[in-house]
């Protein structure tokens, strides 16, 4: 996370008193700066200190996640956030009569997996985060939506895209438009 993030979601004022935190946090936490601002993700004695098991690296994916730390920020930091969110379906196997080749069988599970995902007032809300994918590959989920959103029960689906740029912004709701399912999309500069 950006240190600007660690100072909204516990309130720590100034970016100064951020850092002097920050500081103090130092035999828990690796740092590293990322586009010329300083990131933090905990160390294996940070980890052990709060009982987490998943190890957080640098990596590629780096722009993505702080991405999505913005939407969680932008949310006021859901309880039930849960980053890469599996959406699994049970599927109805209907049997036909066509030739069956040995050993295979259809598939009765569908999948998809949000970026992210919380629950507010009787909405699932399902978050994707899109800024290097490739647009075919947006299209592609897009569908994987419409198919699968009808049969999600208890909940009523909301799929929201945050990307960033304008152009995006307008491909992606052309293509969410008629699908029906409760969708929007934004720009991280409208956060």
């Amino acid at each position: 996370m950006k240190i600007k993030h660690l100072q909204k979601i516990h309130d720590l004022k100034s970016y100064r008193n951020a850092c002097r935190v920050v500081q103090q946090l130092r035999p828990y936490i690796h740092e590293a700066f990322h586009n010329r601002e300083k990131i933090i993700y905990l160390n294996k004695a940070g980890r052990e200190l709060i009982g987490a098991t998943k190890e957080v690296k640098k990596t590629s994916q780096i722009d993505h996640d702080l991405l999505r730390n913005e939407v969680y920020l932008h949310f006021d930091c859901p309880i039930d956030w849960q980053s890469e969110f599996i959406t699994e379906i049970e599927m109805e196997v209907v049997p036909t009569l066509e030739m069956k080749i040995n050993g295979l069988k259809p598939a009765t599970k569908r999948r998809i997996v949000s970026d992210a995902a919380f629950i507010r007032n009787g909405y699932i809300h399902l978050i994707e985060v899109d800024n290097t994918r490739d647009m075919a590959d947006n299209k592609k989920k897009i569908n994987r939506y419409e198919e699968l959103m009808p049969m999600i029960k208890d909940v009523v689906p909301v799929l929201l895209f945050f990307t960033t740029t304008e152009d995006r912004k307008r491909k992606l709701e052309t293509w969410c438009k008629g699908k029906g399912f409760r969708f929007q999309v934004k720009t991280f500069m409208e956060l």
